[in-house]
């Protein structure tokens, strides 16, 4: 397996991957053929933008897994460069074959080699397999988001 920055032609492929990620979570379903058309221009973007990336896995010549995020300089709040994990993804016939860990390192590598001195991963409160995968990695909860949603 190899793990490497996506190439510019891959967007449509790890936009179906992205896709297939939305249809699997609880309250998710698929993107809108539109969503799904302009989130593959943007993954397609990361094979050369400065501050976002995207990072794909590949096996046999196939991609199995993909993470995604960028580098930012914050809110001001905290010093220097921060980065962000947004998405990370594997199909599911690769799962528990080390694939989510490698591309979670992958990720956290490529935002401290461009400067990022803190990384952060955001996950919903009830998602605690999640949690528990990033604080294997060495993520800390320090923050929790509370919500305030309009009735409607």
């Amino acid at each position: 397996m190899e793990i490497r920055r996506i190439h510019e032609s891959e967007g449509d492929t790890v936009g179906g991957l992205w896709d297939r990620m939305c249809r699997e979570i609880e309250d998710g379903g698929p993107l809108t053929e539109h969503g799904r058309r302009n989130l593959s221009r943007m993954l397609a973007m990361c094979a050369w933008h400065r501050d976002a990336f995207c990072l794909v896995a590949v096996d046999g010549g196939r991609i199995i897994g993909f993470v995604n995020g960028c580098t930012d300089i914050g809110d001001g709040l905290l010093p220097g460069l921060s980065g962000e994990v947004d998405s990370l993804y594997v199909v599911p016939e690769e799962r528990g074959k080390g694939v989510s860990r490698a591309l979670a390192e992958a990720a956290v590598s490529w935002l401290r080699d461009r400067g990022a001195a803190t990384v952060r991963y955001l996950s919903c409160a009830d998602a605690h397999d999640d949690h528990k995968f990033w604080k294997e990695l060495g993520f800390e909860p320090d923050m929790v988001c509370l919500s305030l949603y309009r009735d409607e």
